[in-house]
């Protein structure tokens, strides 16, 4: 009898809804006034995301917020952290010890500009994105706030937060 081979080709995949957000402030700042300007209730979560990248143990600030009542979640999640890169300490150094030497390193190295991410999981299509987006481009610190197609994200991984 032949041996059979199953390969999975393409992990099943759900779509959802992804907007960039470009923003100066501190991810609690800007979870703060999405709160108020979308009528939100995004938290700081537990846990962090974390990675292992480029042997720095990496993490991303994790907001996230359960609509019962139409039936999605929303988290918003920083693009960006700083990763402390190991110290070489040299003689040459002032004061005999070196400062510290941070990396910046993306959680979506394809959108390296966007500051921060609001990711939308829901069951049905209830949310009108156009409304959103404009909530949020009211807000004051958003420079501004896109759309991205959920077909042009090449690390779909990197927004798996369960």
């Amino acid at each position: 009898m032949p041996a059979h081979k199953l390969v999975l080709d393409e992990v099943f995949e759900q779509p959802f809804k992804l907007i960039a957000i470009h923003s100066s402030v501190e991810e609690f700042r800007l979870a703060f006034q999405l709160n108020k300007y979308l009528d939100l209730r995004l938290s700081r979560s537990r846990q962090d995301i974390d990675f292992q990248m480029e042997d720095l143990k990496v993490l991303f600030a994790l907001y996230e917020f359960e609509d019962l009542q139409k039936y999605c979640r929303y988290f918003l999640v920083s693009n960006v952290s700083k990763g402390e890169l190991a110290s070489n300490a040299s003689q040459n150094s002032f004061f005999g010890y070196e400062e510290p030497a941070f990396k910046k390193l993306y959680l979506m190295p394809e959108f390296k500009q966007v500051d921060f991410f609001l990711k939308i999981e829901e069951e049905s299509e209830m949310l009108s994105e156009k409304v959103l987006l404009k909530k949020i481009k009211e807000i004051p610190q958003v420079s501004t706030a896109y759309s991205i197609d959920f077909h042009q994200i090449k690390s779909k991984e990197n927004l798996i937060f369960d």
